[in-house]
């Protein structure tokens, strides 16, 4: 069963406290466009305006998406999630990186060194070229919306995960 669309809220009230308002919708991409779902999302704003006695400072939509069915199916025998590609971006106009983490590194991508692998043509060279050169009207951006310029640096690195597998839930 598919995660629900979610509509989600974010209200200040006379403080500057903020709280979210979440709202689930079902979306089915076949029958209506993403245009048509930011219009909803915008009208059942009016609706929550008017009742809320805070100001309504932004809107978002989350829209779940199931895997390409040309990904792989199953995870790589050596893949650890707290094993990252930590990398850094120049974006236009700052001094400041825009991080991006891609967690799991494949083993076959880090040098002996414990480097990531960076030559031209491989996986990680190609990842990144389409980062900086965006596709079609889609071009990853700070979080800012400045443009990502070139790749700054980049490193292995270890973040501790907790692992879920391990926690138990008691009830009280």
């Amino acid at each position: 069963m598919p995660s629900p669309t979610k509509f989600s809220y974010t209200i200040r009230d006379e403080s500057g406290d903020k709280a979210t308002s979440l709202l689930y919708v079902a979306y089915d991409a076949a029958t209506e466009t993403v245009a048509a779902l930011l219009g909803a999302a915008a009208a059942f704003g009016g609706l929550i305006d008017a009742v809320t006695g805070g100001v309504i400072t932004e809107f978002n939509v989350t829209i779940p998406a199931l895997p390409d069915p040309a990904w792989k199916d199953n995870p790589d025998a050596d893949s650890d999630v707290q094993k990252t590609l930590l990398e850094n971006f120049t974006a236009a106009d700052t001094l400041y990186p825009q991080e991006f983490i891609v967690p799991a590194l494949k083993g076959s991508l880090v040098d002996v060194n414990g480097h990531p692998i960076l030559t031209s043509g491989g996986a990680i060279d190609a990842m990144n070229d389409a980062i900086v050169a965006g596709s079609g009207a889609v071009f990853p951006n700070n979080q800012f919306l400045l443009d990502l310029t070139a790749l700054r640096d980049a490193a292995v690195t270890f973040r501790k995960r907790k692992d879920s597998r391990k926690l138990s839930k008691v009830r009280v």
